[in-house]
Order: structure tokens, then sequence, then C-alpha cells
């Protein structure tokens, strides 16, 4: 019987390249999140509906029980079955290998004894990838932080991003684009956790679908990718759909043409990124910075030391009345449609005669002429302040 070729240097992909086809099995890696990381070629069509599917679902399969190295036979529909055999290096699970078998369809003898031999080696070459992957990820973590985060020298960012590029851990480009991922801050216990997990699954997919080489990793406690072409936005939201980053907002900064500048993408990814946990109601969830208008300025102010003192007098008393829960509301439809009453009216469903009676009391608790521009000035942006500081976070 012929076996695996023998070769004094091997890769993860050869390995399961070769063992694909002493097998004459159409074969894929998972990590031990079960995420796809190397596929043999799948040619035919069937084939290749059977990797797409994988690609996009592994991660929901049921996971093998913990310290078993038995095969785990998954109902794959359509008269199929998936067979999840588990990889391991000399100590530990690092994976699977997954092949596909019609309802009564069994192994032969052969392509089981080739099994046998292969999976031993497939497990250490996936455990180097992991091993190499996690040194990648820590390199690019240390990078970043010295590209990214405020006060680093100039000198320290132009060789970061030197050393960025040189390594391979982005692509060369004439534009680079910053990315901000996380959660708000309400769900704290989980921030972390869902930043990394954002980052991965994004650069998992610009892996998969793209030839851009993205780099990333978690600086601040947030997510962050820098991209060497724009980001599109549509792409990026599909990603942040996945039940598994459920919560998790995005801020895309403007792009810079030196990577070694990347800190000004940054900082205005993280603004983005802010206002879209902030004012939801507002901002989707995935936000680009050239769409904050005049929140670019707001969100430079320390929002979080912002009280109703420091609004202006007609804001502080109107969030202070009985009526805030309705008032609130009314006023920032009617500023917003420029002092539209017929405008504003659709906007919140009412009848305009109760508009009009909303804002009669308005006027009363501001104590102001609502039909004066400088008032309405300040009413507008003291309202925007108030919202962006979270003293507005129990109204719609």
């Amino acid at each position: 019987m012929e076996g695996l070729p023998v070769r004094p240097v091997m890769n993860l992909d050869d390995a399961l390249q070769d063992l694909s086809e002493v097998m004459q099995r159409r074969l894929i890696v998972l990590d031990d999140r079960l995420r796809v990381l190397a596929y043999s070629i799948h040619e035919s069509e069937d084939d290749r509906a059977r990797l797409s599917y994988a690609l996009a679902h592994s991660d929901t399969w049921e996971h093998p029980p913990a310290g078993s190295d038995e095969p785990l036979v998954l109902d794959a529909g359509a008269d199929e079955r998936r067979v999840l055999v588990p990889l391991r290096d000399h100590r530990h699970r690092v994976g699977y290998l997954v092949y596909s078998l019609a309802a009564a369809e069994e192994l032969s003898p052969a392509a089981a004894e080739h099994l046998a031999g292969g999976r031993e080696r497939l497990g250490v070459l996936l455990s180097l990838r992991t091993m190499y992957a996690e040194r990648d990820a820590a390199r690019a973590r240390d990078l970043l932080a010295g590209l990214l985060t405020a006060g680093t020298p100039v000198e320290e960012r132009h060789r970061a991003a030197e050393a960025l590029v040189r390594e391979e851990l982005v692509g060369g480009s004439e534009q680079y684009t910053v990315v901000v991922l996380g959660v708000p801050s309400d769900i704290r216990d989980e921030g972390a956790w869902k930043a990394r997990s954002a980052v991965e699954a994004t650069l998992d997919l610009v892996a998969r679908a793209s030839t851009a080489t993205a780099v990333g990793g978690v600086v601040d406690g947030r997510g962050v990718l820098v991209f060497p072409r724009p980001v599109v936005v549509d792409r990026l939201d599909r990603i942040l759909q996945a039940p598994t980053l459920s919560g998790v907002r995005a801020g895309i900064g403007g792009s810079v043409v030196e990577l070694a500048t990347a800190a000004t993408s940054y900082r205005q990814a993280d603004r983005a990124w802010r206002a879209s946990c902030l004012d939801p109601s507002t901002y989707p969830r995935v936000t680009r910075w050239a769409d904050l208008g005049l929140d670019k300025l707001l969100l430079e102010l320390p929002l979080d030391r912002l009280g109703p003192d420091d609004l202006p007098g007609p804001v502080a008393r109107l969030l202070a009345s009985d009526h805030r829960q309705v008032d609130v509301p009314t006023l920032e439809a009617y500023l917003a449609a420029g002092g539209d009453a017929r405008a504003t009216a659709v906007a919140l469903g009412i009848h305009r005669s109760t508009l009009y009676y909303r804002l009669d009391r308005i006027r009363a608790t501001t104590d102001v002429d609502l039909a004066d521009g400088l008032a309405r000035r300040d009413l507008h942006a003291g309202l925007r302040v108030a919202r962006l500081a979270g003293m507005l976070a129990d109204l719609p």
C-alpha cells in the first residue's frame, strides 16, 4: 500500500493535501474553537458547497466531549454525516480533522490506516501553526500599541510602522484605515472577550475573502484593526451580526497616507465608536468618523465629568422637570425638524394640537422663546451634549 509522501520539511497545508490524496477524501482542519484553519483542494461543486458551509458555520457545530479522542459523527443532512476527528500534539487536543461520509458509508481499511498515521502528524503541525500564530499576535499587539498609543514618540511610531510592514503583519499601501471595535461600557464583563472575538472574526474573513493583509489586536481594552485600504461598512456590519458578537459596535476612522500616522485614524475611529455606543438611536452599529458632523467636536468634551449644572440653564431646567420623559424627546424632534410643527408631529406620531400643547409647556419650563434662533441653538447643543454624556439614557 502506498503511504504518505515523506518530505524533509512540511507545513500543515502540504500535509493535509497529501493525506487528502491518499485517503481520497476532501479534508478540513479546525482549531480547538471549531474555526476553519486549513483545507485540502475541493474540486467538485458538492465539495465546494460543503467547504463554504464549514467556513460559515463550523464554529456553531457541536463540540466533541472534553478528554475524548474518539471521532464525533454529526448529521450533515442530505443523507450525509460529518466526522470530526480530534487532533493532538504530544500533550493536548489542538483541533479537529473533518471529512464527510454518505449515510451508509464507512472509510475503507486503507483510508482508515492512512488517517491513523496522518492525524498525529497533522496534530503536531497544527500545534506549531497555533504557536506561531500566537507569537505573531503578541508581536502585532506590541507594535500596534507603539503605533497608536497617545504619547508615543514620533520615532517609535515610525519604527513600529516599518516593522509591521517588514514582518508582513500588514500590507504595504498608500492609505491605511483604522477600525475600533468594542461593546458599550455597560457590558463591561464581556468587553475584552468580545473585542478580541470581533478582531479575530474580522481578520479571519479578510484572510479568506481578500488579498489584503490587515493587522489587529486589543489595545486599551478595545479591538483595533488596521487595514491597508478603505473599509467597506456593509461588510464589517455583516461580520458583527454574528450572535457571538452581539453588542459589539465599530467606529471607522478616516484614511491616512502613511502607516506611521495611523494614530490620527485611530483617534477618529475611537470617537466614531464612542458616538455609536453613546447614541445608538442616531448612529448605526458601524459608524464612520466622516458621518459624525458636529459630534466630532462634542466628543472631545470630558463627557464623563459633565452634569446638568454644566448645561445651558434652559436645558438643565427641562431635564429636571416632571415631564422630561415626554418633553425632552419632543423638543429634540422639534429642533431636528428645524421648528417645522407638521414634520415634528409626523415624526412623533401625534396630532398637531398635542404638539402645540407640549411646546407651550416646554416654553414655560425653559423660559425661552422657541422662535429665537440663539435660544434654539443653545437648546439643540445642550440636549446633544446631554445625550452624549448619558444624561438622557432613560429616554428614547
